[in-house]
């Protein structure tokens, strides 16, 4: 018996290109609102919210002839094998260096993040989203930390 992870670590094993951000990532997210306090005019920012590893999920290649590049799937928090949430979908930007990441909420709400990806730093992707409500500005900072493959390399830690 194999379960979903295992699956999607034979499949990006399989035909892994160097470079490429295919793999299954560990996510963090942060959340913070910068903006006047209620009786100044001095800007403030904090945090709302910091979540460590929060969510594991995999980015695939999506089906030939699609309109996205790749697609993120939620794994890890589907134990009844009834299927596996698509995330995300992402598309390089024209000259390379980065992403446009598009969120789905699972109420259909979509947010755009733009990832930076430096190849210096093939393991770590950070996106960040941002709007402003009134007079405070509301920023989203996600951090995706590649645990496979590691260094391009397809050991199996759960032989």
């Amino acid at each position: 018996m194999i379960d979903a992870e295992q699956m999607i670590r034979r499949h990006i094993a399989k035909d892994y290109a160097e470079n490429s951000i295919e793999g299954i990532y560990a996510v963090s997210c942060v959340i913070k609102k910068k903006g006047p306090t209620l009786l100044s005019q001095v800007e403030r920012e904090r945090t709302l919210v910091r979540r460590e590893n929060y969510a594991q999920v995999a980015i695939l290649k999506d089906w030939p002839g699609s309109k996205t590049e790749f697609v993120e799937v939620a794994i890890g928090s589907n134990d009844d094998g009834n299927g596996y949430p698509v995330v995300a979908e992402l598309n390089s930007l024209a000259e390379g260096g980065g992403f446009i990441y598009k969120h789905i909420e699972p109420d259909g709400k979509t947010m755009t993040f733009t990832f930076i990806y430096d190849s210096m730093k093939p393991d770590i992707l950070e996106g960040v989203y941002s709007f402003v409500k009134g007079s405070q500005t509301i920023t989203y900072t996600l951090t995706y930390l590649k645990t496979y493959p590691k260094n391009n390399t397809f050991i199996n830690s759960r032989q």
